[in-house]
């Protein structure tokens, strides 16, 4: 990447994170008019057409970037928490596995996996498992923890689910504590 091409796109992260996405997506675009195949230009524009609420041209502009970087873990991720967050548990599913294969250290895909396990499928143990994987990339999000203490409660792992309650509730979750004081004091 070119030294120009590097001042573009952090001008298009800035303005993203500031909120300012037409701007950003004109720098992305100006990115990846230079590099068709940038992977983060390619990431932000895709949460850009994620954030605008239009389903098919984000899922259109999220194959496209997977055809461009078909080896990019993190576009299969965010295509799979795409699927999710639209009730498309059976396609999320296939896009975090992806993920994982390229990239097994994905803790945002075995999280995904761990979520659409227990919300949009109710299988608590498949969900304990990718929680726990996401646990042993990341141990300090307390959502992980709190979401395994959930799933373990369900299955009535009742000692397993005090302990990632307690644990949760020392990474600063704001439920977690709640959850104790009712089922565990």
């Amino acid at each position: 990447m070119g030294q120009k091409t590097d001042k573009i796109f952090e001008r298009a992260k800035v303005n993203l994170h500031e909120g300012n996405d037409k701007k950003a997506l004109r720098l992305v675009n100006q990115v990846l008019n230079r590099e068709p195949a940038h992977s983060k230009a390619l990431r932000y524009k895709a949460l850009i057409k994620m954030s605008a609420d239009d389903f098919a041209e984000a899922e259109e502009f999220l194959l496209f970037a997977i055809d461009q970087k078909p080896e990019d873990d993190q576009l299969y991720q965010m295509l799979g928490s795409f699927y999710q967050n639209n009730a498309e548990p059976e396609m999320a599913l296939a896009q975090f596995k992806k993920s994982i294969d390229l990239n097994p250290q994905n803790y945002l895909a075995h999280k995904g996996l761990g979520m659409l396990y227990a919300n949009a499928l109710d299988e608590h143990e498949n969900a304990i498992t990718y929680y726990t994987k996401a646990i042993h990339i990341n141990d300090q999000e307390a959502d992980l923890y709190f979401n395994r203490g959930c799933s373990n409660m369900i299955i009535q792992e009742m000692e397993q689910a005090k302990k990632d309650l307690k644990r949760a509730a020392e990474e600063g979750h704001e439920k977690a504590q709640g959850m104790l004081d009712q089922y565990f004091s």
